[in-house]
């Protein structure tokens, strides 16, 4: 039977030759509104015209349609270890939902927009009529990490030659890894002070603009003439992962749960304690909506203190 009844709710199951096999739950226990859900699913089966085009042929076209970062380079291999490969009217989202090789919230988000966009593309080429929808998980809340200042002075004096100054440019921009170890002297300007990332190398595909402060003016002048194209060069070339130098560099310091990526917080969290304002700051860090931003408010609540006192003299009153 298509549709069936478990317990007290109804439930799908559809076959069609040439598309995908769906089993869901209908999440209703009458009878009617599960058999017009039953009909959409199956109307929806049925727009999903075979075009010959596969699951691996769309993750390549959205690979080569824009210049791609390593992780995202890394991520569509490993959706390719894991997924086995199909024709595009024949994916369902719960499928590809149990294949993602993630265990956390995140990282799971992450490979579902990387699906999500690689089968609009096939969309928008004609190649498949209708997407499925892979669920993204909730995010739980998190405590941001950040340096003290002491925390970094310590840090610095632990990291090797070869990190130090893109530690120091990192901290002194807030911008992400990759964009420093694969920034450019085409991108940088060091008698405006100015150097800016492309929209294509940006994780908001929009282009950022960055004033260099005196300690990032200073890390660029140090780094001239070592070579004529990479600012931070490695054996004539970009780094390629930071991974053992910075772990080695982190148990000297006698510093733990900190990432490469929590220098970018330790600068958001510096500016807001400096009164930077988060408007402006989420200019000077590239994101996408004012949402990421306030993750740091909480760290500058000097705004509110003159609110604060509005109830201490009740309290007062009934402690007495």
């Amino acid at each position: 039977m298509s549709i069936y009844k478990r317990g007290r709710t109804w439930w799908i199951y559809l076959v069609q030759p040439g598309r995908p096999r769906v089993r869901k739950s209908a999440e209703t226990g009458d009878r009617q509104a599960a058999q017009r859900i039953h009909d959409e699913v199956r109307a929806e089966l049925w727009r999903r015209r075979p075009t010959g085009h596969t699951f691996y042929g769309a993750l390549d076209a959205w690979e080569k349609a824009e210049r791609r970062g390593r992780s995202d380079q890394y991520r569509v291999e490993k959706i390719k270890r894991v997924v086995p490969d199909c024709k595009l009217h024949a994916l369902d989202a719960e499928s590809l939902a149990r294949a993602i090789p993630a265990t956390s919230a995140g990282t799971f988000n992450r490979y579902a927009i990387l699906i999500a966009a690689a089968l609009n593309l096939a969309r928008r080429r004609g190649w498949i009529d209708v997407t499925p929808a892979i669920e993204r998980r909730r995010m739980p809340a998190g405590r941001i990490r950040w340096l003290t200042p002491a925390e970094w002075r310590r840090l610095r004096r632990k990291l090797p030659d070869h990190l130090r100054p893109l530690a120091e440019f990192a901290l002194a921009t807030g911008l992400r890894q990759h964009n420093v170890t694969h920034l450019e002297w085409s991108q940088v300007d060091l008698r405006r002070r100015v150097a800016w990332i492309h929209p294509d190398q940006a994780k908001a595909r929009k282009a950022i603009g960055v004033p260099l402060n005196d300690a990032a003016h200073a890390v660029l002048r140090a780094q001239k003439g070592l070579h004529e194209r990479w600012v931070f060069p490695w054996r004539r070339r970009p780094i390629g992962k930071i991974k053992t130098a910075w772990r080695r560099a982190l148990k000297a310091a006698k510093i733990e749960d900190f990432t490469w990526h929590d220098l970018r917080h330790t600068w958001a969290s510096w500016h807001v304690q400096s009164g930077t304002p988060l408007a402006a700051l989420r200019e000077l860090g590239g994101w996408a909506s004012m949402q990421m931003v306030m993750r740091y408010g909480h760290l500058a609540p000097e705004h509110l203190r003159r609110y604060a006192g509005n109830v201490s003299g009740r309290v007062s009153r009934q402690s007495r």
